[in-house]
């Protein structure tokens, strides 16, 4: 894999999660809070969730990991209350990850890194497997987000990869 191909999966992403933050902006307070029984409770948890992990592997990348239940305090619906609040953080995140990969070089793809994860336990993987984990994340979440929205009565959008390529 390539840094030109890591780039195209965030911005695939990058796409996707702003079709959902704009799905989501759409509904109500309770609606965005509402615990549909999976993955983080509730749309705006499960999609602070997302945000939170982009951000912790972020770190990861720069050499610092973040450890202990602290890390997720940021990302919980108790400090993010709205869309546009974590619309605010997770491009932030974004922008500063695109900062990162304009950087990255095909070379340094293969390397192991190192980091802790959230318990302390040490983790090492090549960097690419680690940035294919951070897509696949918030692809998983990302599905569990538009499954919340279609429970609620509400057609959500169209998120994958299929639909991206064909706006390419």
């Amino acid at each position: 894999m390539t840094v030109s191909e890591i780039r195209q999966l965030f911005d695939y992403t990058e796409w996707a999660n702003d079709l959902v933050l704009d799905a989501a902006q759409k509904l109500t307070s309770d609606q965005l809070l509402q615990d549909v029984g999976i993955s983080h409770r509730s749309i705006l948890g499960t999609m602070a969730h997302m945000a939170g992990a982009e951000w912790v592997w972020l770190e990861r990348w720069n050499g610092r990991s973040p450890t202990g239940d602290q890390v997720w305090t940021p990302w919980t619906t108790a400090l993010i209350k709205d869309i546009p609040g974590l619309r605010g953080k997770w491009q932030s995140i974004a922008d500063t990850r695109n900062r990162y990969l304009e950087k990255l070089t095909d070379a340094e793809l293969p390397r192991a890194l190192s980091f802790r994860r959230i318990n302390g336990d040490a983790g090492s993987m090549p960097l690419v497997h680690q940035m294919q984990h951070v897509v696949n994340h918030a692809t998983l979440h990302r599905g569990q987000t538009v499954g919340m929205i279609r429970q609620l009565g509400i057609a959500p959008p169209a998120t994958d990869l299929l639909f991206y390529w064909m706006t390419r």
